[in-house]
């Protein structure tokens, strides 16, 4: 009974808070791209054969996807990790009500299994399945064997989530740690070709196949055990943050702003200050910083997997626009608690959105000479590529998060929160990626053989929104005066 009200409950909110907030049109945008994916995913599960040379309808296709799904499942554990929704956010606004921790932690660790991290990869291994490893004959019901155990794979990384967040919440040095050593293990493994990975991949899902019975076992104790250290951990997590919630200090900031004239020096201090002081702002940058680094090289070190256009894009937006693809997206947000008082200051609105974007450009700037070594030592016939995002990032990417910032209207506590939290997001923030990486995809793309003249044509469209600085900081400080009362509400309502 409990787990029904609590699935009845979720039912409701979402219905009314999809027909008040005009989701719908939302909806609209995101549906196409949605059947997009699904369609191409189905395809290739169904089409599988093609991809091989020279093609082999026996046991080509299940051999050479074998030889990958570890490295499929590490890549894909990393995009959960940053983008997946952890469950203690849905189970804060229940923890005044009489029902005990433990079915709440149950039925939404369950409820969890149904994200698209989960259910998009069944839309390639189902038709995959039913095509190249269902109609042979396999030993000792091994095609069997192997369905369950990639589904066991996907509950792994799904529980294993939820554990290394809450690990982080308390050994963030350890997990930075073994992340980079990880990291470094995978890019000596490509670089050396060595290929320790996809043999170990191969031999596991190819024992599966054939029917090993004890190593089926072992990943079905390997999934159970997670299922339970995770909700364990999850369970002890939150009776911790009620006892301590009470003793939780902010370093909120605007007393250190005077009441006479402010200037664009002053807000940036505070901004850094405030970055500095508070663990959740912190987090974005020790991010940053990562993914700037290790991921970042972690792509660069096999160019001949990793790039086309689209992802050529990406890697250039996330070298040395990352900060501002994350912090910026929630700037005004960061202070929504001490905004009503900010606005009372002697602060114009344009000093206020120049200040936020001098921030984003520096970022910008730092990043890039922290992953140019990376460029240099794996990929020097990049380097055009990186100086043309720099000079993107700082005068388009930048003032698009903005733009964005400007639309904040949920309050976001900036000294507390789990690792990564998505307190303050909404839809809107993942689906505006594509308005900033579809510019220079398109560019890529339409120049692809004269890569010189779309490196070119980036880095002058960056230059020109540097140089229109103060043409973007007056037109987002119009928009912040006619929006300023509408976020001030909402960062005083409980509504996150």
């Amino acid at each position: 009974m409990v787990y029904h009200a609590l699935l009845r409950h979720q039912w409701t909110c979402f219905w009314r808070s999809f027909k008040k907030k005009r989701y719908w049109l939302t909806a609209l945008v995101v549906a196409p791209l949605v059947l997009y994916i699904m369609a191409v995913l189905l395809v290739l599960g169904f089409f599988f054969d093609p991809l091989l040379d020279p093609p082999n309808y026996a046991t080509g296709p299940l051999v050479m996807l074998n030889d990958h799904l570890l490295n499929v499942f590490i890549a894909a554990f990393g995009i959960r990790f940053f983008f997946q929704r952890p469950p203690t956010l849905a189970i804060e606004p229940y923890l005044h009500l009489p029902i005990r921790r433990s079915h709440l932690v149950r039925y939404f660790q369950t409820t969890s299994l149904w994200s698209v991290h989960n259910l998009l990869p069944l839309l390639f291994l189902v038709p995959f399945w039913f095509r190249f490893v269902a109609p042979f004959d396999l030993p000792d019901g091994g095609a069997v064997l192997w369905l369950i155990g990639v589904l066991l794979c996907l509950f792994l990384s799904n529980y294993l989530n939820t554990l290394v967040r809450l690990i982080m919440d308390r050994q963030a040095r350890l997990f930075a740690i073994l992340a980079l050593m990880m990291v470094t293990v995978q890019i000596a493994d490509q670089m050396l070709n060595t290929l320790v990975f996809e043999r170990a991949s191969s031999w596991f899902f190819d024992e599966l196949a054939l029917g090993s019975r004890p190593l089926f076992v072992l990943l079905l104790m390997l999934t159970l055990a997670s299922v339970l250290v995770s909700n364990h951990t999850l369970i002890a997590s939150l009776r911790g943050n009620l006892q301590s919630s009470a003793q939780t200090r902010q370093r909120l900031l605007p007393m250190a702003l005077n009441l006479g004239r402010t200037s664009v020096r002053d807000l940036i201090l505070l901004e850094l200050k405030l970055m500095w002081r508070n663990r959740r702002a912190k987090q974005y940058l020790y991010i940053s910083l990562f993914v700037s680094t290790a991921y970042t090289a972690l792509l660069l070190s096999d160019l001949n997997l990793l790039f086309g256009n689209f992802m050529a894009a990406l890697t250039g937006l996330f070298a040395s626009g990352v900060f501002a693809l994350n912090y910026g997206q929630l700037m005004f947000a960061w202070e929504s608690r001490a905004f009503d008082g900010l606005l009372t200051r002697n602060i114009t609105p344009q000093q206020m959105v120049l200040a936020k974007f001098v921030i984003l450009m520096l970022s910008c700037v730092v990043l890039f000479f922290t992953s140019l070594p990376l460029f240099v030592w794996l990929a020097s016939d990049l380097l055009p590529l990186h100086v043309a995002f720099l000079f993107y990032n700082c005068g388009v990417t930048s003032a698009l998060m903005l733009l964005l910032a400007v639309r904040n209207r949920r309050r976001v506590n900036p000294g507390t929160g789990g690792f990564f939290a998505y307190e303050g997001f909404s839809i809107l923030h993942w689906l505006w990626l594509l308005p900033t990486v579809t510019p220079p995809t398109l560019l890529l793309f339409f120049f692809g053989d004269q890569p010189e003249t779309a490196y070119s044509t980036i880095a002058l469209m960056g230059l020109g929104g540097m140089l229109m600085i103060w043409v973007w900081s007056m037109g987002i400080a119009r928009l912040l005066v006619r929006r300023k009362y509408i976020m001030a509400a909402g960062f005083r309502s409980n509504d996150r």
